[in-house]
């Protein structure tokens, strides 16, 4: 759950005092800067940045961890996802990444959803004391796949046992018989999705350490939906843009772009603040596989990347939010991190070396919030190439 608007930024100067070992002194939460402020090195000194102003103790649960989803203690299932990929996936170089993932998830599991208990409850009030509420299929896909990662790199089988556990949770009601996702437990009417959720990484993972081919399904099934709204002709202008909506719909048996209002705003049907997500998720899904031999993923990739080399030219320019015929939505006239740095991993994925590291320059210097800092930091992760971010992978089919 995703609804987010943007007024103007208001953003105080950051201040880095000294470098110690070529990295940076731990910064005081709450600190942000203009995106002309000294650059962080590297992944890791925007990890110890991130960690300081948004990992945060729980106020009721000692030892158990949270992400500030809104500057005031709230969290929500997909900031726990992200954190818990986030803290796995630092694991080599942060000896104190094991005891935030072990707390971020003996957190998460305190809040069950209100339908279904083995998953997490989406949004927990800063008192963490919420009231009856679903899940988020997102921060689900993202946990089960943290759990895989966190096996593979501390090698506890818990980790693995509750990753598949969860796994057939996720495959049982979150996964429609048509192999379309759920937008979560609470959503019973078919044919509504958001594109954002599709994660191939994660399906081939689940699949191989399930065995159940059902995940080889979803993937098929997602990128299907994804080709389908990128090439048919079913609403005019999108053909050669390559634009993803926020969330798509089956109407006369064709997936197209929901309609204004559809869950979360105006911008249901619009390339906005869920779907910027999707060139992360797909470059990281042709990274993750074997000499990037993910041909649907760079297929989708590539007709996105095309139009954005040709018509925002710079990765600086591109704006926060597009209609599907290429055009910036109303008051989009800014650059955020969580629409630009998904595009250098998949430019990355695609070999456009030129636009990745213009992308990573630009990521290494922006400060925002806990979304945009969260995805960026996931992408500088992936840009970096320190930590590969995925189990052991066979060749997609």
């Amino acid at each position: 759950m995703n609804l987010r608007s943007f007024t103007c930024k208001v953003v105080l100067v950051l201040v880095l005092i000294g470098m110690v070992a070529g990295t940076v002194q731990p910064l005081k939460a709450g600190d942000v800067s203009v995106a002309s402020s000294p650059l962080l090195k590297t992944p890791c000194d925007y990890y110890s940045y991130w960690k300081q102003k948004y990992l945060n103790p729980s106020v009721r649960f000692p030892g158990d961890w949270k992400v500030n989803y809104n500057g005031k203690g709230a969290t929500v299932s997909e900031a726990i996802g992200y954190g818990m990929l986030i803290t796995a996936l630092m694991a080599d170089k942060d000896s104190e990444s094991k005891k935030y993932f072990d707390g971020l998830n003996s957190f998460r599991k305190r809040f069950p959803s209100s339908i279904n208990p083995a998953f997490m409850c989406w949004k927990i009030p800063p008192h963490e004391r919420p009231g009856k509420n679903d899940c988020a299929t997102d921060g689900e896909l993202d946990i089960a796949y943290a759990l895989l990662l966190a096996h593979e790199r501390w090698g506890d089988e818990a980790y693995l046992a509750e990753a598949k556990s969860l796994i057939r949770a996720i495959g049982s009601s979150l996964v429609r018989t048509d192999f379309s996702l759920r937008l979560g437990d609470w959503n019973e009417v078919p044919g509504q999705t958001r594109p954002s959720d599709f994660m191939p990484t994660h399906f081939r993972a689940f699949g191989k350490v399930t065995g159940d081919p059902l995940w080889k399904k979803v993937e098929t099934r997602s990128y299907d939906i994804l080709k389908e709204l990128q090439l048919e002709k079913f609403y005019a202008g999108n053909k050669t843009t390559g634009l993803i909506p926020d969330f798509a719909v089956q109407k006369n048996g064709h997936w197209v772009p929901a309609r204004s209002g559809f869950l979360e705003g105006r911008h249901d049907g619009d390339f906005y603040y869920n779907a910027c997500r999707v060139p992360w998720r797909l470059g990281w899904a042709a990274l993750a596989s074997p000499d990037k031999g993910d041909d649907r993923a760079n297929e989708v990739l590539g007709r996105f990347m095309r139009w954005a080399v040709m018509n925002v030219k710079d990765p600086e320019q591109f704006k926060a939010g597009y209609r599907l015929d290429g055009k910036p939505v109303y008051n989009s006239d800014f650059d955020t991190a969580c629409f630009i740095s998904p595009t250098g991993v998949a430019a990355m994925a695609l070999g456009m070396e030129s636009w990745k590291a213009k992308v990573e320059r630009y990521a290494l210097g922006s400060r925002e919030e806990y979304y945009e800092d969260s995805i960026n930091l996931l992408c500088l992760i992936l840009m970096s190439g320190q930590s590969p971010g995925f189990i052991r992978q066979d060749s997609p089919q």
